[in-house]
């Protein structure tokens, strides 16, 4: 699996209603993209910072949007973004029947000195654990080979019952929406 996330800052007078009605027209659009199998459309308010966040069952079904025309779609309207990949180490679900209204991206640098098999342990044992907390939706963590970088990716019922971030950089967000295509079924549904 790989986890993928895009940037782009607006402009400061930008009315950020265009972005939630183009989340509203664009969500569909993505019902069908094989491979994908979470999105998230991401809105940093208090900067203007548009940012959605993926993760796709392949690397090929990632690299096929960012050359379709979905992706063009927004190099169009806002020109091209960076895109940051990582490769997605384990992906859950906490509680499926809270409606997540925040977002939490963490990262970590790994330290040259740590061992990349200990560090990977504790992160698996502390997204177990996570998993359990009812305000809790979603939770991955991921893996950056070429910055030596843990990432954790969270949503959330709400800011309040958020779980307070320690790592070394953080950015959050609200959730305007989520699509989640390879969702398994709820229990006695």
């Amino acid at each position: 699996m790989l986890a993928m996330q895009y940037s782009i800052t607006l402009p400061e007078n930008y009315d950020l209603d265009l972005i939630r009605q183009r989340v509203e027209r664009r969500s569909k659009l993505f019902e069908d993209l094989p491979g994908l199998s979470h999105k998230s459309y991401l809105l940093d308010e208090a900067d203007k910072i548009y940012a959605p966040f993926y993760i796709w069952g392949e690397v090929e079904q990632a690299q096929s949007f960012l050359f379709d025309d979905l992706f063009h779609g927004v190099i169009r309207d806002f020109s091209r973004p960076r895109v940051r990949t990582w490769f997605t180490l384990a992906k859950g679900y906490g509680n499926r029947l809270a409606l997540p209204t925040y977002a939490v991206k963490e990262i970590d640098r790994i330290a040259p000195e740590e061992k990349l098999e200990e560090v990977i342990k504790a992160e698996r044992d502390h997204h177990n654990e996570a998993l359990k907390n009812p305000a809790l939706y979603f939770r991955c963590f991921a893996f950056d080979s070429d910055r030596w970088e843990i990432v954790r990716y969270s949503l959330w019922l709400d800011a309040k019952n958020a779980a307070k971030p320690a790592a070394d950089s953080v950015d959050t967000y609200s959730v305007l929406h989520v699509s989640d295509f390879a969702l398994p079924a709820l229990p006695n549904a």
